[in-house]
Order: structure tokens, then C-alpha cells, then sequence
């Protein structure tokens, strides 16, 4: 009897550490790859190299919190790259070719960046198109046009007030930053504490059951791909203004970078699993793992092998978690 009494508050006890770890584990792994980086590399443990690290994932993130949405609705957006390259070259010709003023140019860089998330959501819910082939067809339609209005050259001469947003502070605190931080209070607000946030949810767990329960799905599925292009826009002014150009080239490369934080952060692939906070946290550890590599110097070749390992055992793991829950 006093056996069992004792027993049984420490399998509750087992039960909660694991079930901690389960949900943390990504946290932990942030955790573990600060500490080492910290332990082996003097230059990592300073502030202001701690302060780089955040400026350089503040654009990923912002565009990676897009993408959730999208994977969390059982969607994915491929076009989001070559987006960020379009936006950046947009932007940067309104004010330096048309000599539009910045804030009319910022704005309609806006726009047009959501007409793209806009499109992709009409062809994917009315057209009955995957959105794998949906979103690579939009990719390539997009670059080609980033590099038709850029010719194929960076644009550059953008007016001084542009570059705050890439390289301003608030406080002392950088501007992309400050921006990556209320992107993500309010992506977790949305997410968690909305009805149509719940609603993606639904329609990435379920979405026949999502529809039977009367969630408007084909307006949700919209609505999360607009979300995307909105937020990967941000981003692409953010990295704009960052390298003061509009790069027809920018974004190439963006899309491994972005799905990754996105699966790293524990969002399931399927839909219907994931968290703000985990993504997050996904971006972060891409940004030690590339500072780190930066500051060991080592061979950009095997920067790229690592990357995609990283970004394989990610899939694996998404696939492994899933299994587990069937």
C-alpha cells in the first residue's frame, strides 16, 4: 500500500518532466547550441555579436511567422523568396527610377506583395490547384519579373530615411529587432487567442471536419497566404534596407532558410501542430549555427551541406513526431 502511494507521485513526476521536455525540447536544443558556441568561441559570448545575431534573423523570422500560418493550414508557399527579391527591387526603382517619395513607395511595395499571397490563395481554394505547383509556378513568375524590372542588376540610391529600417535603433535597441519582436507578440495573439486563428487549426488538422463544424474554410486558406506575402514583404523591406539595394538575387536561397525555421520550430508539415514561439526559436538557431560557422571560418561549401542537414534532420523529425502521434 505505502509502496504504491509513493509510486504513484513520482510516475506523475516522471510523467511531467517528459511531457516539459516534449514541448521544450527545441528550446533546449537553442539552449545547448548557445553554450557550446559560447564555450569554444570567444568572440560569440559578446553583446555585440549577440546584437548581430538578432538583427541578422529579425527578417528571417518575420517572414518564417508568414510561412507558419501557411504550413499550419496544411499549405506551403515556395514563391516566398523569390517575393522578397521582387518587393526589394520594387521598392527600391518606385524611389530611385520613378522618384516616388518613401512612404507612397513602402506602401505600394506593400500591396503589391500581398496581391501575390492574394493570388496564390485564389489559384489554390478556386482554381482546386496544389499549392506546391500553385506557389513554384509563382515563383518563377515572380523572379522573372524582379529581374526584368531590375535588368538583372542591384538598384541602389535609395533616399537616407530608407535605411532605418534595416539598420535604425529605438532605444538603443536595432529596428528590425524591435519589429521581429511585435511581429511575433502578434503573431502568438492571433494564433492563440482568435477565433480565426483557431480556426487555421482546424483546417490544418481537419479541414473536412473544420467545414462539417461550419469554419469557412476556402476563406481561412485565402486569408493565410495573404498573411504570408504580407509578412515576407516586411521582411523583404527589412533586408532592402538592410543592404541599401533592391537585389533581383536576394531572395534565392531564402525559401530553404525559411521552411527550415518553420519545421525546425516543431510546425508540422501535415498542419494543424505548430507554435509562434517555436519558430522563433527555430530562426534563432539558424542564426547561431551560421554565426558560429562565420566566426570558425569555415568553407562557405560546407556552410550550405550543413545547412541542409540541419534542414533534413528537421523533416525527420517532423516525420518521426508524427508517427508517434498515430
Amino acid at each position: 500500500m505505502s509502496t504504491t502511494t509513493i509510486d504513484k507521485p513520482s510516475k506523475n513526476k516522471l510523467e511531467a518532466v517528459r511531457r516539459f521536455l516534449g514541448n521544450n525540447v527545441i528550446l533546449l536544443v537553442l539552449i545547448g547550441i548557445v553554450a557550446l558556441c559560447a564555450g569554444f568561441i570567444p568572440t560569440f559570448r559578446t553583446l555585440t555579436n549577440a546584437i548581430n545575431i538578432l538583427r541578422q534573423v529579425s527578417a528571417l523570422t518575420i517572414i518564417a511567422l508568414g510561412q507558419y500560418f501557411v504550413v499550419l493550414s496544411g499549405g506551403i508557399d515556395l514563391s516566398a523568396g523569390s517575393t522578397v527579391s521582387f518587393v526589394g527591387v520594387l521598392v527600391a526603382g518606385l524611389m530611385y527610377f520613378q522618384g516616388w517619395p518613401l512612404l507612397a513607395a513602402l506602401i505600394f511595395g506593400l500591396v503589391m506583395g500581398s496581391l501575390i499571397g492574394l493570388v496564390n490563395g485564389v489559384l489554390i481554394v478556386y482554381g482546386e490547384i496544389q499549392p506546391f505547383i500553385t506557389t513554384l509556378a509563382t515563383m518563377i513568375a515572380i523572379k522573372g519579373v524582379a529581374f526584368l524590372y531590375s535588368g538583372g542588376k542591384p538598384i541602389s540610391g535609395m533616399p537616407g530615411g530608407f535605411e532605418f529600417f534595416g539598420r535604425g535603433h529605438i532605444w538603443g535597441i536595432p529596428f528590425p529587432v524591435v519589429l521581429m519582436v511585435l511581429t511575433a507578440l502578434v503573431c502568438y495573439v492571433f494564433s492563440e487567442h482568435s477565433v480565426t486563428g483557431r480556426n487555421i487549426f482546424s483546417v490544418g488538422g481537419n479541414e473536412s471536419a473544420a467545414r462539417l463544424c461550419g469554419i469557412r474554410t476556402k476563406k481561412v486558406k485565402l486569408l493565410v497566404y495573404v498573411i504570408s506575402s504580407f509578412l515576407t514583404t516586411v521582411g523583404a523591406i527589412v533586408i532592402a534596407s538592410r543592404i541599401m539595394s533592391g537585389q533581383p538575387t536576394v531572395g534565392d536561397y531564402m525559401l530553404f532558410d525559411i521552411l527550415t525555421a518553420v519545421i525546425l520550430g516543431g510546425t508540422s508539415l501535415s498542419g494543424g501542430v505548430g507554435r509562434v514561439g517555436g519558430v522563433v526559436i527555430g530562426a534563432l538557431i539558424l542564426g547561431v549555427v551560421a554565426n558560429s560557422m562565420v566566426l570558425l571560418r569555415i568553407n562557405p561549401y560546407w556552410q550550405w551541406i550543413i545547412r541542409g542537414i540541419i534542414l533534413a534532420l528537421a523533416v525527420f523529425i517532423d516525420a518521426k513526431t508524427k508517427r508517434r502521434a498515430v
